[in-house]
């Protein structure tokens, strides 16, 4: 501004200097200084005109720079949440933790939305319930149903900057907050959950910052999707189709891991084998299906009468096997004999024809480290007293 207020200072003194000048001489024509005159005129007008347009240029400019910033801004934490999500998307290609990975996209999302609240909360349909439940900030909080009807049942987003307006969100502005986004978790056209990010201070969301949070939720959508389709290939691997206990395979890893563990924590152990009586009759007189509807009901007896650290496998055919860990085989004994009564009590279809006129089961136990030391030997064990409980007639429990 000075150089211009300057410039145009020296271009007057300059006017004003050539019109004394040309007054002055003798015999000179009054037209030239006018002409001159003229032209001063004509190029401050166009100094003027110039200097608009350059105003005006440069307002356009500024606000231009304006949007760009702006737009670098949104570029920038677009950027840096899908860094971010491809961060925890390998950590749960390594490691499919499910919690651990939704407590990272959780950390992300504070930092990225600038809150010191967020809720994250995967949604059971079946169990009515949220089974996972991840809470930024210091104070504990419950959804209203309002809420979990809008947001879980419907699916609906919300973006809502003064929360005193809002009855229907009570349980926020209650708890101080002023300002909160919220967006829905979903599986394919399934609303499993919710993630809300909250602000006790009154906040300016806009929709770009609601973008990014339902941008979030997506990616934690198909995590949770990706964790579910996971455990529930690995629960198949481990489970026998037709009873729903654990397998062979996965009996014998189990019993590993128990053994392991009992000879380092110097405890008991105890195994049972079982084997159902005159189990092919039944099958014969009744038909394959019949039999495994028998089946499926005594691994429901078994399952319901043990503690929830034991294990209950199909050992294969008619045979189960229980492991009991930190069991002694006294206390292991009277398990079984509970469960061998309660299998015979249970009325089967047609067992009256059973050659002893009722369905019931045998069982063998040994225990670690009084019957033996390794998983072999603790089977075989087991396995003799299983057809010691034959030998003497069947429908009894016996101990190595």
């Amino acid at each position: 501004m000075v150089i211009k207020v300057f410039l145009l200072a020296a271009i007057t003194a300059t006017i004003v200097s050539f019109n004394v000048y040309f007054l002055s001489l003798p015999d000179q024509s009054p037209y030239f200084p006018n002409l001159l005159n003229s032209l001063a005129l004509g190029f401050f007008l166009f100094i003027g005109i110039l200097n608009r347009t350059l105003r005006r240029e440069i307002f356009l400019l500024k606000r231009d720079s304006q949007k760009l910033k702006l737009a670098i801004s949104d570029y920038d934490k677009e950027s840096s949440i899908l860094t971010a999500l491809n961060e925890v998307i390998e950590i749960f290609g390594k490691n499919p933790d499910l919690s651990e990975v939704l407590n990272r996209i959780a950390d992300s999302a504070v930092k990225l939305l600038n809150v010191k609240f967020l809720l994250l909360q995967v949604y059971s349909t079946d169990e009515q319930k949220f089974f996972t439940r991840i809470l930024r900030g210091k104070e504990e909080f419950e959804l209203n149903d309002e809420v979990i009807e809008e947001i879980i049942l419907q699916g609906n987003s919300a973006l809502i900057n003064n929360l005193s307006n809002f009855p229907k969100y009570r349980n926020f502005a209650e708890k101080g907050y002023k300002s909160f986004l919220i967006a829905p978790l979903k599986v394919r056209e399934e609303n499993i959950g919710l993630i809300a990010a909250l602000s006790r201070e009154r906040r300016n969301f806009t929709g770009k910052d609601l973008g990014l949070l339902t941008m979030i939720a997506a990616q934690a959508s198909l995590i949770v999707e990706n964790a579910h389709l996971l455990e529930k290939t690995k629960t198949l691997s481990i489970t026998d189709g037709l009873t729903n206990l654990f397998n062979h395979r996965h009996f014998r890893e189990r019993l590993a891991e128990e053994l392991e563990e009992a000879k380092n924590k110097n405890f008991s152990l105890s195994l049972a084998m079982s084997d159902i009586d005159y189990f092919k009759n039944y099958n014969d007189l009744n038909g394959h299906p019949a039999g495994d509807e028998v089946l499926r009901q005594i691994a429901k007896i078994l399952m319901r009468g043990v503690k929830g650290s034991d294990t209950v496998a199909r050992y294969g055919g008619e045979e189960f096997v229980l492991i009991f860990p930190d069991t002694l085989k006294k206390n292991a004994l009277s398990v079984c004999q509970r469960l061998n009564k309660s299998i015979k009590e249970f009325k089967f279809k047609n067992e009256e024809k059973q050659p002893n006129k009722d369905l019931t089961i045998s069982i063998g136990l040994a225990a670690f480290p009084v019957d033996a030391r390794d998983a072999e030997t603790l089977i075989k064990r087991a396995d003799t007293a299983l057809y010691q409980s034959k030998e003497k007639g069947r429908n009894c429990v016996t101990a190595a």
